[in-house]
């Protein structure tokens, strides 16, 4: 009685643990396994890159072409592998990463997050981070500068041209120019100006002030509150701050270096797609491990219950 009631010992209960033969057992042991491997990868990840998250991916088409929806972009800290570079730093050294100036970086938008983000399960977050250019670095009290691609991924400017805003259309438009001379307010919806509407107001680019496969810049009235990074997504029309505004966020604002996560190393193409749809690769997979294990228990019956010998004799 007393050897019945003798409690087992934690290496007796691993041992029945990895010997059973219940499908339950043989099921929880598979889903271990899956999570320790994944777990050895994040770990060697990380260990390498410097970041958690070190991985992530991209969910829209704001960096196409250099960068494509389901991409996975394996991120490393800003300084690794080089001092991290902008847009104007890259024009003057002569560095490019995905066929621009400058580094990709990944940033938390105003620094904002929530307790998934925080812990790299990206999937589950509400504030995912923002894959973008650094164009410039902006200091605290500063205008904040807009950089307006008006082929967006199309064309990769060769230069930022600055912009000045030259007077105002009859109808509300701000009229925009390369030059300092005044445009003609006549502004009609039939004419070849680029058009081009914010958040804050609409602007006209005039068609004679367009310089083929350029790009533009011009100070706002927006002051920048804390040093920080311009970005821009590759197939935005502008870049973010003052015109991109998040949910729960707000307008998105100079990037602190605190907010950046790191830089884009390079990527993978479509693997990103696996964790876009993470809920339904989890439901598929546990659906084909129980498959699989009842598939074994089903040839494992098979061969175990031995069928019935049939007697010769008839029975009288």
């Amino acid at each position: 009685m007393a050897d019945k009631d003798k409690p087992r010992d934690i290496r007796t209960m691993i041992n029945q643990f990895r010997t059973s033969d219940h499908w339950a057992v043989s099921l929880a042991r598979d889903l271990l396994w899956v999570v320790a491997v994944v777990g050895c990868i994040a770990l060697a990840l990380f260990l390498i890159c410097g970041t958690w998250p070190s991985v992530v991916t991209i969910e829209s088409e704001s960096m196409v072409p250099n960068m494509n929806v389901g991409d996975l972009v394996v991120v490393v800290q800003k300084d690794r592998f080089g001092d991290l570079q902008t847009w104007d730093d890259g024009k003057k050294s002569g560095y490019k990463k995905f066929g621009d100036y400058g580094d990709v970086i990944i940033y938390r938008p105003n620094g904002i997050t929530d307790m998934w983000a925080s812990v790299g399960i990206l999937p589950f977050s509400k504030q995912h981070p923002i894959i973008h250019r650094a164009m410039s670095w902006t200091e605290a009290g500063q205008p904040v500068p807009s950089y307006l691609n008006t082929y967006r991924g199309k064309v990769t400017p060769a230069d930022y041209l600055p912009l000045t805003v030259s007077g105002q259309t009859a109808n509300g438009y701000t009229i925009l120019s390369t030059g300092t001379a005044n445009q003609v307010s006549n502004y009609t919806s039939g004419s070849k100006d680029l058009i081009m509407k914010t958040p804050q107001g609409n602007y006209v680019l005039p068609e004679d002030a367009v310089i083929p496969n350029s790009g533009y810049v011009r100070d706002t009235d927006t002051t920048a509150t804390n040093g920080g990074y311009i970005t821009k997504g590759d197939n935005n029309y502008f870049s973010d701050q003052g015109y991109l505004t998040i949910p729960g966020t707000g307008t998105v604002g100079p990037v602190a270096k605190e907010w950046v996560i790191g830089k884009a190393l390079f990527t993978v193409p479509y693997v990103g797609l696996l964790p876009l749809h993470i809920v339904e690769v989890i439901v598929v997979i546990v659906i084909i491990m129980v498959l699989h294990e009842f598939y074994l228990r089903r040839k494992w019956e098979e061969t175990t219950v031995k069928p019935q010998k049939k007697s010769g004799k008839k029975q009288r």
